[in-house]
């Protein structure tokens, strides 16, 4: 049988065409190996020598402060043990700098090394001669004279590794284009080869343009991320600093630097190694993370010293985030090999604005603010240039609440009852919300719209409801046994971070027996967002304090569009409508068309209704008219100190109890 000719021709050149693109494609990915392993061992060599840089870097700045609190004590003792210290500073950075010279250099990181050689050789001169002569018993004056020339000899060293740290980040930058360079070349080819192989051989060319893809977006991951914490590095870092410098110039934005180091870190590191250290950092890094905007940068710059940029960011703002990271960090609690732990963090911040001369000066201002806060006592943020009384002011609130329970703080807080009156019969108010004052040194009120968002977005409320909830208790229990037949009821508002607590619960019911509260007495109340942002929360909570005869009221209701189909959900007694509709109801007929729906709902489901923000009469009867139950605002009675309502409570009830 005669084969086809034609046939013969496409499956040869069929053959050819698969023959020739198996063959290209092998060469292909076998050299995109083969120069992926290449780029990612010069790339790891060149991160070793950075870190060891790096390393030497700190050695020296070690070594400077050791031999500075070697000047400070007059203790030959502490001196002889400083000096130990020293010695060993210098073996660390041996030991980098011979890790150095064991890699290939180039003829630029030669010679920067050999220099640097010059000026170690000549600054450990002058360092162990002040060392020594501190030892000694040489006159004050040539003492300062020797460290000033062992401080001069220090930084010049320190200005040459910074030249070598740019050197080689400059060798690794080289590398990636070289390697991206490559990668384009081979991706040409195979696009090339696709097309004339048609469908197959464009299946083929994708499937290296994606393995090509993905090893780029690993060595720039690399290049550009530290690889413990994932986060950018160091040098990633500069160039947004940098971008950041050019917007703040060239647009008048505003942005805010800050510097954060560890403290209490080295502790941990030393007694449980660092496999425990290394654990912490990612776990601090992950909570750090989770509590800054979207668009920040959070970068690891060197061992437990992180820098922070806040782009499009007022100073307020920047106080704000860095005081709440304070506060995450310093009750976060590290747990290792049934150890606990607790580190804080110090933090220099400083604005970047169209007034900044340098980004390097910039970096400079928040390295020196950082070590501000660490002499202030540790555990604080120090603004560089610190000058506006609104930003001390916002300081010291945030400070405030973040130790509330610290009996320093305390006469700043004190707590107000405002009555809710029955609008269906005119007996005497027995239900009474508390409310939370914050006065400054001076006694004025601050708003609470003005600390509490932030307090709750770093999770600083907690303690402050938890500090409310057991000073009216005290308040109550004292109020029950004052009054025999007392029917007083408390609502006491909690907030988004109480109900995301695990353990909220527990400490009301403890507080509970441990005042021995009377039935009835309480009422906890929730925003309706916050009850619905965390409904499943707040459900088993009601489930669970509703065994103590704890009652519960749903604030600000009526704002949602869904709001009523929450309620089967959320077992309530009282629904406060939300004041913004209450205020309208005399010219609006929505809004009062609104609140009677409101009214009805909770009849139908055995929920009693409290209007709140009611400021005159017109309102009042409005309200009398639609059947609502209770009434709170100052037409009714504006809020008092809670001694001073408290009286009044026990006045009221001494003559009810005479008339009847």
């Amino acid at each position: 049988m005669r084969k086809d000719p034609i046939k013969l021709t496409i499956g040869l050149g069929f053959a050819g065409v698969l023959t020739l693109m198996g063959l290209i494609s092998f060469i292909s990915l076998s050299q995109m190996n083969t120069i992926t392993k290449q780029m990612s061992k010069l790339l790891e060599e060149t991160n070793t020598k950075i870190s060891a840089a790096n390393t030497m870097r700190d050695s020296i700045r070690l070594r400077g402060d050791t031999l500075y609190k070697m000047y400070l004590t007059d203790d030959f003792i502490e001196r002889d043990k400083y000096r130990l210290e020293i010695a060993e500073h210098a073996l660390r950075y041996k030991i980098a700098r011979d890790a150095l010279y064991s890699f290939p250099m180039s003829a630029r990181e030669a010679k920067l090394l050999d220099r640097l050689m010059k000026q170690t050789f000549s600054a450990k001169q002058l360092n162990d001669t002040a060392a020594e002569n501190m030892l000694s018993d040489l006159p004050l004056e040539q003492i300062r004279e020797d460290l000033r020339q062992a401080n001069k000899a220090r930084q010049g060293m320190l200005a040459g590794l910074n030249k070598l740290v740019l050197l080689q980040e400059e060798i690794a930058h080289s590398i990636i284009s070289d390697s991206k360079e490559y990668q384009k070349v081979i991706r040409d080819i195979i696009l090339f080869l696709s097309l004339a192989a048609f469908f197959i051989a464009l299946y083929i060319a994708q499937l290296v343009i994606r393995e090509t893809s993905r090893k780029n977006s690993e060595i720039r991951f690399q290049a550009t991320h530290d690889e413990l914490t994932k986060l950018v590095n160091r040098k990633e870092f500069n160039h947004r600093l940098q971008e950041a410098f050019s917007s703040a110039r060239d647009n008048h934005e505003n942005h805010a630097l800050c510097f954060l180091d560890l403290d209490k870190f080295k502790t941990i590191n030393d007694s449980c190694g660092h496999k425990a250290g290394d654990k912490l950092l990612i776990q601090l890094t992950r909570i750090i993370k989770d509590n800054i905007r979207n668009h920040d940068t959070l970068a690891r710059i060197g061992g437990d010293e992180f820098g922070l940029l806040l782009e499009g960011c007022s100073l307020e703002k920047a106080i704000e985030i860095a005081e709440g990271i304070v506060s995450l960090i310093k009750n976060y609690e590290f747990n290792w090999q049934d150890k606990k732990f607790h580190v804080g963090v110090s933090i220099g911040l400083v604005m970047i604005n169209h007034k900044t001369k340098d980004i390097e000066i910039a970096l400079s201002q928040a390295d020196i603010a950082c070590y501000a806060a660490k002499d202030m006592g540790r555990n604080q943020v120090h603004i560089h240039g610190l000058d506006d009384e609104r930003v001390k002011k916002m300081h010291k609130e945030l400070s405030w609440v973040a130790d509330i329970n610290n009996t320093a703080n305390e006469h700043h807080f004190s707590l107000y009852l405002q009555s809710i009156n029955n609008l269906q019969n005119e007996q005497t108010p027995s239900m009474y919300e508390v409310l939370l004052r914050l006065n400054d040194d001076e006694g004025t009120l601050i708003s609470p719209g003005s600390y509490i968002p932030a307090a709750e977005r770093f999770s600083l409320m907690k303690d402050v409801d938890y500090w409310v909830i057991e000073q009216t208790f005290k308040h109550l229990c004292a109020l029950y046994k004052s009054i025999k037949h007392c029917d007083t009821c408390l609502f006491i508002n909690i907030s988004a971070n109480s109900l995301t607590n695990n353990q909220f619960s527990e400490f009301v019911i403890q507080q509970y027996k441990k005042y021995n509260i009377a039935p009835d007495a309480v009422c906890l109340e929730m925003s309706e967002n916050n009850a619905i942002k965390n409904i499943n929360q707040t459900a088993d909570m009601i489930t669970t304090l509703r065994k103590y005869n704890i009652k519960f009221a749903l604030d600000d209701f009526g704002t949602g569009i869904s709001s009523f189909s929450y309620l089967k959900n959320l077992p309530v007694d009282f629904l406060k409508i939300d004041g913004n509709i209450i205020k309208n109801i005399s010219h609006d007929t929505a809004d009062k068309a609104m609140v009677a729906a409101i009214n009805q709902i909770g009849k139908v489901m055995n929920i009693q209704t409290i209007a709140k923000h009611v400021e005159n009469v017109f309102t009042l009867n409005q309200l009398k008219e639609i059947g609502i139950d209770y009434a709170q605002g100052y037409y009714l009675g504006k809020p008092k100190p809670v001694n001073e309502q408290i009286e009044e409570i026990k006045e009221s009830v001494k003559q009810h109890s005479i008339r009847h």
